[in-house]
This record gives structure tokens, sequence and C-alpha cells, in this order.
């Protein structure tokens, strides 16, 4: 993953980095120093993402049936 893909999840999904370590229950400096050169992005961040999207649509639906 590059700085530009991370700041592109972070864009779609509307997360801040700081609201990103909340929901990772990692330091804010952690998750802000993650550049993908001398601190690369952990393996398991790109599979996050798309859970966590997913889980967003899915929570979207719900709410879309739960209205009917």
């Amino acid at each position: 993953m590059t700085k530009l893909d991370f700041d592109n999840h972070l864009k779609e999904l509307r997360i801040s980095k700081k609201n990103l370590a909340k929901i990772l229950n990692l330091p804010y400096g952690t998750v802000n120093n993650w550049n993908g050169e001398n601190k690369p992005f952990p393996s398991w961040l790109d599979s996050w993402f798309f859970h966590y999207e997913k889980s967003l649509k899915y929570d979207k639906l719900i709410s879309l049936i739960k209205k009917k």
C-alpha cells in the first residue's frame, strides 16, 4: 500500500487518521507515522479497509430493510 492508497481509502470511507486510530485502538502517532517508506503500512490494513467498507454497505442495507 502506498501513501496515496492510504489517503484515498481514508477519503472514500470518510475517516480521519484520528478516528482510524480510535477504531483500531492504536495511538494516533502510530497511524500518523505510517508513510509506506521508512514506516510501512501494516500488511493487514488493506484487507481491513475492504472489510470496513463492506460492513458500512451492510449496515446501510440493513437500515433500508428496516425502514420497510
